[in-house]
């Protein structure tokens, strides 16, 4: 998990900075809801960055022997950090944090409110909920979505007021970004090591509800969006509790951002759009032909796979006890990282005896990945056949006395 995550952080990274300077910089030309847009660049690009590698396969029938004896040791000092632990710590932190912060709505929500009518055609799916708690409307759930409003709700707002802000949170509800806040924080979670995911999180945020006063001022005139814009700094000004990592109407850089754009709209340039889309397009398609696996290809004779890190089996108490000999054939491969993957008994003696102890090993077995056109690949179809022997090893007392050459 570790590596793939270090794999990802190039083309990741790039496109979070090029993301949040476009959500900085081009929100004018580009248009609040084409800024939105061009965030699904994220799940694509980890998509297409993430297609199936070469696989170089081993056509000769060399297997790699090594002598298991009892009372066998492996010296090896570990110094390295376990960095793995860390990734998880911090990942299950986050959805800790995001977990609780939806209970706290969702309590809101479920226990001490009251359902109202707005007297506004709604979805038969959304129920509408008023609570003392609040200060403005707020969206929640996924698959049931539940609309909180204040308690004084139609006295502090106007009822053009209240129309808009309502508006607003069914564009949330019609586009479905509350389940794209969830893959948002799902991102957060995993890449939470990369300080760039952070800013773009806090930029998608803001991205969206700036595309959704767009979308409800489409059509608007002066007077609404005045109007608008005096409900925003209302509902800021009262906004004392947060209910998420992120809070739109809490976060004080997005409610002025989100004024000035309706102070001052955006005029889009159609021509900025066909290149961003243009631009877009071959990054996706550049990246996706890089790791597109074309065809495996095998290899005659591969140079011999040797470990770097190499645990020695266990041999057995009960084989020990019993003075009991063997050896276990595996085949398996050997991944970008050059650990191993997909083992497999293909032939022990005596059965049974010690074919867990040898898989076990195995897979904590570590190799020097093979490089071709400076790419780490994939080898498969890798054989070794570990003899366990409890005196010096002779030849007859083996998983197979065949022809096949023993290295």
């Amino acid at each position: 998990m570790s590596n793939w995550l270090i794999e990802q952080q190039i083309v990741i990274s790039f496109l979070l900075l090029t993301l949040i300077t476009l959500e900085a910089k081009a929100m004018k030309n580009l248009g609040a809801e084409v800024i939105y847009a061009l965030w699904l660049l994220v799940p694509l690009l980890l998509i297409a960055n993430n297609l199936p590698q070469d696989v170089i396969t081993v056509d000769d029938k060399s297997i790699y022997r090594y002598i298991v004896e009892i009372g066998a040791a492996t010296n090896t000092v570990n110094i390295n950090f376990n960095w793995a632990l860390l990734w998880l710590s911090g990942c299950l932190a986050i959805l800790s944090l995001g977990a609780i912060a939806q209970w706290k709505i969702y309590r809101i929500a479920h226990f001490g409110s009251r359902k109202v009518e707005l007297g506004i055609a709604l979805p038969n799916t959304l129920t509408v909920v008023k609570n003392n708690q609040l200060s403005s409307p707020i969206l929640s759930g996924i698959f049931k979505p539940t609309l909180l409003i204040p308690e004084g709700f139609h006295s502090q707002f106007s009822v053009r007021q209240q129309q808009l802000m309502i508006n607003h949170e069914l564009v949330h509800f019609h586009r479905g970004d509350n389940l794209y806040n969830l893959f948002a924080l799902l991102f957060v979670a995993v890449f939470w090591f990369n300080p760039l995911t952070w800013l773009a999180y806090r930029a998608f945020r803001r991205s969206q509800e700036l595309a959704c006063d767009a979308a409800v001022l489409k059509q608007s005139t002066t007077e609404d969006q005045i109007s608008y814009s005096k409900a925003l700094v209302q509902c800021a000004e009262r906004s004392l509790h947060s209910f998420s990592i992120y809070s739109p109407y809490g976060e004080k850089h997005t409610m002025f951002k989100r004024i000035i754009n309706i102070q001052s709209p955006s005029k889009i340039k159609p021509a900025l759009i066909g290149l961003s889309i243009a631009l877009s397009s071959t990054l996706l398609a550049s990246v996706a032909f890089a790791n597109l696996a074309e065809t495996a290809h095998s290899v005659d004779k591969p140079s011999m796979a040797i470990p770097v890190i190499r645990i020695e089996p266990k041999y057995p108490v009960e084989a020990a006890r019993d003075n009991q000999e063997g050896s276990v054939i595996l085949q398996f491969d050997i991944t970008q990282d050059g650990s191993t993957d997909n083992i497999e008994v293909i032939e022990s003696f005596p059965q049974q005896v010690f074919d867990k102890n040898a898989i076990t090993a195995l897979k904590q077995w570590t190799y020097k990945p093979r490089i071709q056109g400076g790419q780490a690949q994939i080898q498969s179809g890798l054989k070794v056949q570990l003899d366990f022997k409890l005196d010096k090893p002779y030849e007859g007392q083996t998983a197979i006395n065949s022809s096949i050459e023993k290295i």
